[in-house]
């Protein structure tokens, strides 16, 4: 018996010294994970927690945060503008923060200025570096791949080493998209912006006939 106990224990030891053999990083189910180390992500729909895996190191985010605020008695679809964070860490799991968004009032004030926290399993604060993209235009049709590469050659406070990407242009397929087809995608585009991005583009629009 004394014999199985001492072979276990080295087992033990060694799987509890790779509990963590990289980086968890956990948010809210409000944070839309929208790139990590310059790659897009898309949007994270509903879920308990959001949860993204990530190397040990450096370490680079873009993500903002959606939920729906009231404005007296009305509801509204709060959208972030877009916060780029940039950490470094090793074998632990990451907890990212922000205070509760419930109203409006509490949305705009998030906006003018950001309360983050990140921090450990052990509940220890993680230093982190980040800043606030633009936040103009129509934001469903946005390039955030794009929009991080080009900060990340400024070389900022919260970039990470640049590398150069090629942005090919779309190979045209050998049979075109119906018109009928083109028509469905853009409906389905209008429906999803808010009312200030569809007037914006019936402005465009009406330029550019």
């Amino acid at each position: 018996m004394k014999k199985i106990i001492c072979s276990v224990l080295p087992l033990v030891s060694l799987f509890s010294s790779n509990i963590y053999a990289d980086v968890k990083l956990e948010s809210l189910k409000e944070t839309n994970i929208l790139v990590v180390n310059g790659k897009e992500e898309g949007w994270s729909f509903i879920k308990a927690t959001n949860e993204v895996v990530l190397p040990n190191g450096e370490n680079q985010i873009l993500f903002n945060i959606g939920t729906v605020v009231l404005d007296d008695a009305a509801k509204k679809k709060f959208n972030s503008t877009p916060l780029l964070i940039k950490f470094d860490a090793k074998d632990t799991k990451l907890v990212l923060g922000y205070p509760k968004i419930r109203t409006l009032e509490q949305a705009e004030a998030f906006n003018k200025s950001p309360e983050i926290t990140l921090k450990n399993s052990m509940g220890d604060e993680v230093k982190f570096e980040y800043i606030q993209l633009n936040n103009s235009g129509l934001q469903n049709f946005r390039d955030y791949e794009r929009e991080v590469a080009d900060y990340n050659k400024s070389g900022g406070i919260a970039s990470i080493g640049y590398v150069e990407t090629t942005f090919s242009t779309p190979t045209i397929p050998a049979s075109a998209p119906s018109p009928e087809a083109k028509m469905k995608f853009l409906k389905n585009a209008f429906i999803g912006l808010s009312e200030e991005e569809k007037q914006e583009f019936m402005s465009w629009g009406l330029k550019n006939l």
